[in-house]
């Protein structure tokens, strides 16, 4: 207590010291803790659900694929085989569209669940109740359960709304239950609002190859993972035997329900804010070091005297550890309320209104924060209290005002700081630079298409409608005419996608008159249903052949259209137009021609830089109930102005159903790219904060060598030395510190390059023009850091430097 007490009348003598110390602690701890909540929250906090540990997620797995959907009837002879292993249960995601009186119709994402879904979960309603099984089923599924959320926001958290009917897809449904807040799990399947029973369609129900639906399950009592995998294996190598066709190769792996709430790209991106976060704590302990150091110094005096009055070396450090302890717990404290105000910022950005997201401080978080706090004070504190612990009582006191000159072993340890400073400020700042740099050169590259000038929509059609082709083509025919006799359109088409991230798929091809590659090396492919117009409207060019037209029609022979790449790939010869291809899902003679080549389009994807086998097939050959409808303004700076045009346009054609997402699509790839850009400032904002703290310290450093030279530069002077001998000496030695720390920065900016190329390669164009980038403003960081104290001693008098002597 003594020491603490002493280490507080200390710390409180030098209030601005202070103040810096616990200011800088507090940005690096609650910076640090703050990304340790994401890590916690995504993959070490468990699910809200009771057991949690229990529960799984079924993949289907073959030799190109660990991660695949199942079709309705492989879930039922799962089921059906299972025996005693776990409870099953089976959801798709779907977009139905909920309309009220006097309110606009809207899409919302849903899930369609078995009756067990709730089950496996462990989940309860709120209010109201959830599904019977009686209910799933096709007709009488008109009942639906809402997420805590959806009741707060849509529905104002009205305590009457069980029994409430609402129209979903045009029919009356019910709303009998509401899920209570934690059911909600983003980081699972992302926002989802509406929850129905599944009631398959009979198309649904006959296709073996309608690998669609996701699984969840939960172990039975007493059966362990090893027993229920072991089960699953002998149940997938049934199904491979039983239905080759379908299954070929087929696998079944449960993987826990957690391990699947991030993607590798998420996973990535946490721990890559986690390690550049610190990297900050890491500067800032090094700052604080050198600080703590340059102090120690300056009460050499007070520790020789004490030494000579018989101090042990014990009895010298113990008030200087009290004094880092008091720092980094008050930097702790202030650090907590950082991440907090960070996590809501991030929880605000990454999540939503109504989503549920939140990044909770539980007892990991805590302990995070605390070691974080003990582990600072060993890094910043330890050290300098050691080096400060030897002095040498006969010699500082003999040397009077200069017993505080630092010993070359002091100015080896204050340097080394410094130049591990700039090494970590250089991987931060090449962190950054590449992120943004790349994930900018990404969004602006030649796509191949011409997303200025477009609008774009989302439509999902009554499952009672999109059961039916024919009604579901006339009814998007009719939505084209509308919307092309708007003023401004100059074209309108219907797809399932447009290329911004990616087509449906992959599936695998054949060649029609090649040996079929074997199982595990088939190549694959991305299919795009789409309206004859989509190449002209999305700006796609015809290379070869021809697109397709309206002879192209549900009843007329099967054709596709295929990018560059495919074609000069798969047919070198040139002669890929008349060839004829098979893709996953078609019966085994039914086979369509390749007519046309058109441009390679790229997907704005971080995962991958490479084009993958694109091929589009006649929409009317392939209906979907869920389409983009996109459409040409004739001016592109008046493409936001169709917006609200075709919303009422099909309003007016069914006012039950609603656009999802419309909105021009230069725009929407904006929005869509909101939360790594957000990532991309954080990134930014370290990559500053590192940056300043670097040159905080090097300031430091060089001002203070000012002080204790100035008796040197006195000479000098006298000697003859000009001032800007005087500042090139100055800035020298600040300039040589900052570019060993660059060639040291440089080296790990290197091995940084490659991970992020290895898991992000979508984003890590242009890498070598960032670094450079960031070399250049660490260097003249330096510059400018050393360029005051060069110039105090540009102005040092010789007479009164020498008369201080």
């Amino acid at each position: 207590m003594t020491d603490l007490r002493h280490a507080i009348r200390t710390l409180s003598k030098s209030p601005g010291f202070t103040a810096v110390a616990i200011v800088t602690l507090a940005l690096g701890i609650g910076l640090n803790t703050a990304m340790f909540s994401l890590l916690n929250t995504y993959l070490l906090q468990p699910l809200p659900f009771p057991e949690s540990n229990r529960i799984f997620q079924l993949f289907r797995t073959d030799a190109q694929s660990q991660r695949s959907g199942h079709s309705a009837l492989n879930y039922r002879d799962i089921v059906e085989s299972s025996g005693d292993l776990a409870q099953f249960a089976m959801y798709r995601n779907w977009g139905f569209t909920l309309s009220e009186p006097g309110k606009p119709a809207d899409i919302f994402t849903t899930h369609r669940v078995s009756s067990g879904f709730f089950d496996v979960l462990g989940v309860g309603p709120e209010l109201g109740r959830l599904f019977r099984p009686e209910e799933d089923a096709p007709g009488a599924n008109n009942v639906i359960v809402i997420s805590h959320g959806f009741w707060k926001t849509r529905f104002e958290g009205d305590p009457q709304i069980i029994g409430r009917v609402v129209r979903l897809d045009g029919e009356p449904t019910e709303i009998v239950g509401v899920l209570p807040a934690h059911a909600t799990v983003p980081s699972l399947w992302g926002q989802v609002w509406i929850y129905r029973p599944l009631g398959l369609t009979p198309e649904e129900k006959e296709r073996r190859l309608d690998n669609q639906f996701q699984v969840i399950g939960r172990y039975q009592p007493g059966v362990t993972s090893e027993t229920a995998q072991a089960g699953l294996n002998a149940i997938a190598a049934r199904l491979a035997t039983d239905h080759p066709a379908e299954n070929p190769g087929m696998g079944l792996r449960a993987v826990p329900l957690k391990s699947t709430s991030l993607g590798s790209n998420g996973r990535n991106l946490t721990f890559l804010l986690l390690g550049l976060s610190g990297f900050v704590l890491l500067i800032a302990c090094a700052n604080l070091a050198n600080l703590l150091l340059a102090r120690a110094l300056g009460r050499a005096r007070e520790f020789a005297i004490r030494a000579a009055l018989g101090a042990s070396r014990r009895q010298l450090i113990r008030p200087l550890v009290a004094e880092c302890l008091l720092l980094a717990l008050a930097g702790g404290a202030l650090g907590m309320l950082v991440s907090v105000w960070t996590t809501d910022l991030l929880a605000r950005q990454l999540g939503g209104e109504g989503s549920g997201l939140a990044f909770a401080t539980d007892v990991r978080v805590l302990g995070f924060a605390v070691a974080a706090a003990v582990l600072t004070s060993l890094l910043f504190g330890v050290a300098p209290a050691l080096l400060a612990s030897r002095v040498q009582a006969n010699e500082t006191l003999k040397s009077s005002a200069r017993g505080s000159t630092p010993s070359r072993s002091h100015q080896r340890f204050r340097q080394l700081l410094i130049v591990g400073q700039f090494a970590l400020a250089l991987v931060l700042l090449a962190g950054a630079a590449i992120f943004v740099r790349g994930l900018g050169k990404m969004i602006q590259q030649d796509a191949g298409w011409r997303p200025a000038g477009l609008v774009t929509g989302k439509l999902a059609m009554p499952m009672n409608i999109a059961s039916d082709s024919d009604r579901t083509l006339r009814f998007y025919e009719q939505v084209q005419e509308r919307l092309a006799a708007l003023p401004g359109v100059e074209g309108i088409s219907v797809d399932v996608e447009l290329p911004v991230f990616g087509f449906p798929g992959p599936l695998w091809f054949e060649v029609e008159g090649r040996q079929p590659a074997p199982e595990g090396r088939r190549p694959m492919v991305v299919k795009n249903p789409v309206s004859p117009e989509f190449f002209e409207v999305a700006g796609i060019a015809l290379r070869q052949g021809r697109v397709f037209a309206k002879a192209d029609g549900r009843r007329s022979p099967s054709v596709y259209v295929i990018n560059d790449a495919m074609a000069r790939t798969v047919f070198p010869e040139g002669d890929a137009v008349g060839q004829r291809l098979r893709l996953a899902g078609q019966p085994e003679g039914e086979w369509g021609e390749i007519v046309g080549i058109v441009d390679d389009v790229r997907f704005l994807n971080v995962g991958t830089q490479s084009t993958p086998f694109q091929v589009y097939k006649p929409l009317s050959q392939e209906t979907w109930g869920y389409v983009s409808v996109t459409a040409r303004a004739r001016a592109p700076e008046a493409a936001g102005a169709l917006v609200e045009p075709m919303r009422r346009a099909v309003a007016e054609l069914d006012p039950d159903l609603a656009f999802t997402g419309l909105m021009a699509v230069p725009d929407f790839i904006g929005r869509s790219f909101g939360d790594i850009r957000f990532i991309g400032r954080l990134l930014s904002g370290f990559a500053m904060l590192g940056l300043f703290l670097a040159a905080l310290g090097i300031y430091g450093v060089i001002a203070r060598t000012v002080l204790q030279r100035t008796g040197e530069i006195g000479i000098r002077m006298a000697l003859g030395a000009q001032r800007q001998d005087i500042a090139r000496l100055i800035l020298g030695n600040g300039v040589r510190l900052a570019l060993a720390g660059a060639a040291l920065g440089l080296v790990l900016a290197g091995a940084l390059t490659v991970m992020l190329t290895r898991t992000m390669p979508g984003i890590t164009g242009g890498s070598g023009a960032a670094i450079a980038f960031a070399t250049g403003a660490l260097v003249v960081t330096a510059l400018s850091a050393c360029w005051l104290p060069a110039r105090r001693a540009t102005r040092v008098n010789p007479i009164e430097a020498l008369r201080t002597e």
